[in-house]
Order: structure tokens, then sequence, then C-alpha cells
């Protein structure tokens, strides 16, 4: 079952995942009202290519330059007031590789937006971009497949070598799970309607995002070759999620009824439907309809 919107807000509008998730509601939902959130300013090629997205369709594009780290910033809290569904992609920095400091300042983000999309008048969901990292320390456990699932203990942090340096993603992840925590801890209080749900998403490049591009390194690559994947290449590119599929899975998340979930906050995983990957992603089709159409290992070509 899907719900009608009408108004979505989405941070870090400008960043990888929210650029492709504006582009996608303005060509293909029913969303009439869009507001887009960073704290850099949108120029004019940013506001004009989402408007031709929408082509002849009737659409309302607000661009709010702001910082979401700064609770008495009006222009953002403001913002939630005008929308049913908050977005949340925003960090500090948004790879692996973040500092302390990063991730204090993402947590803050975080903590800000979530409570408040709880106190706004016109929320009604908040949509949390959290990470595959938060269950890292399963990598080399030899999960069998579908049985990483996101009622399972927590993992926080992968350890891996990048091919030049070892990478230690604890500090992002942890900030992560502090989320999902937040998340599921307002989505319980019985006296809340905003609905919550945080979402593991897996690797999704920028750009084109191609097969061809994923590698142990943690960054695009044209020089791997799958069948000669070691384990961490293989842990990595068993998480990839197309471009096609994050779109269609934000729009369920945006769109989903909640009459089935066990609370009014869902944690869930967000990959491809990639053969063999540990994710299990029985929880995401159940509660949002996701319907994936893209395996890493497969030929055809995805969208």
């Amino acid at each position: 079952m899907s719900r009608k919107v009408n108004s979505v807000a989405v941070t870090g509008a400008l960043g990888n995942l929210g650029n492709k998730l504006l582009l996608h509601l303005a060509a293909n939902s029913q969303v009439k009202h869009l507001i887009a959130l960073d704290k850099k300013p949108a120029d004019k090629t940013h506001q004009s290519v989402l408007l031709n997205c929408a082509g002849k369709r009737e659409i309302d594009v607000e661009w709010v330059e702001c910082e979401l780290e700064d609770w008495e910033d009006l222009r953002w809290r403001s913002a939630f007031d005008r929308a049913e569904v908050v977005v949340h992609f925003a960090a500090q920095n948004p790879y692996p590789d973040a500092s302390w400091l990063d991730a204090d300042n993402s947590l803050i983000m975080n903590l800000n937006t979530a409570h408040a999309a709880e106190e706004s008048v016109l929320t009604n969901r908040y949509i949390f971009a959290t990470s595959n990292h938060v269950m890292g320390q399963y990598k080399g456990d030899g999960m069998t497949p579908g049985s990483l699932g996101p009622d399972l203990n927590p993992g926080v942090g992968t350890l891996w070598n990048s091919g030049d340096k070892q990478i230690d993603s604890t500090r992002y992840a942890a900030a992560k799970w502090a989320g999902e925590r937040l998340c599921n801890f307002l989505g319980k209080r019985a006296s809340n309607s905003t609905s919550f749900v945080s979402i593991r998403i897996g690797w999704c490049q920028p750009g084109a995002n191609e097969r061809s591009t994923l590698s142990a390194s943690g960054t695009p690559t044209l020089k791997q070759d799958l069948a000669a994947a070691n384990d961490t290449e293989l842990w990595f590119k068993q998480m990839w999620l197309s471009n096609r599929d994050f779109c269609h899975l934000f729009q369920r998340a945006i769109e989903a009824e909640c009459n089935n979930w066990p609370y009014n906050s869902i944690i869930v995983n967000g990959m491809s439907d990639n053969t063999g990957m540990a994710w299990d992603l029985e929880p995401t089709r159940k509660y949002l309809n996701y319907q994936p159409m893209d395996n890493v290992f497969s030929n055809a070509k995805s969208a």
C-alpha cells in the first residue's frame, strides 16, 4: 500500500545521494513540493536541472541554505513545518574515514533534524540514511546468504585495507548507530505520530555507479575483475545499491504505509538483489514493498 505524499524535504541536497533522490522525485513521483536543504548554496544550474526533470508536471522547488548543526537556525527549522516527509542524508563527512569531530558534527545534525521532525506540525515521517558500516564487524565472519538482518546485534565499524592504507570506519559508523538508536527511541514513544525509517545503505557510488567501478579500495576504479575478487572486494561488491534500486527504495520509504510495522520505527537494509550476499532484504521487502531490480553479478543493464 502507498500513501499520498505532497511535500518532501531532503537534507544534503547537493551531495551524491540527496541530488539523485531529488532528481528522481521531480521526474517520477507525485510530490508537488520539494525542499532541498544544504549548507552550500545551489546555483542556477542545479535549480534548472531539477525543474527540467519535472517536465510539464507542476512542482514547487524550494532551496534552503542552512546549518543543520545549529538548532537556532530557523531557515531549516521552519522548512520542516512545510514538509510531510524529511529525508536526512547530510553529514559533516559522508565517507567512512570520518574523524571523531566529523562524526560528532554529523550526529548533532541527526539529533537536531530527528527532534525537529518529531516536533513539526506537518512532518509525519523521518527517513535516516544510515550505513552498512554499523554492521561492518561481521565482515569476514562467513555469514550465510540472507543471515545479516537488522535485528542482529550491531558490529560497529569496518576494518579493511584500501590498497595503500588501513581504513577503520568505527567513528563514522558510531555516529550512524547512535542515529539509529535515536530514531528507534523516538518512534517507539506511544504518543508519537511521526514514523521513522533507518536505511542501512550499501554502496551507491557517485555518478553512474557502475558495477565495474566497485573495488576493495572503497573508491571507484576501472581495474577490478569480479572473477578475481578477494574477500574484501566481495564484501563491498555484494552490498552494491544501483541508482535505480536506490531511487525506488527511498521512494518506497517515503510512500509506504506503516500499518504492518512492529513499531513506528524500523531499521532495514538497502542493497540491490545481489547473489550470495549476507544482507537480509526480507524486512525491506515486507515493510516497504521494496522490489530491487539489479544484481551486481548480472550483466543486465541497470538504470
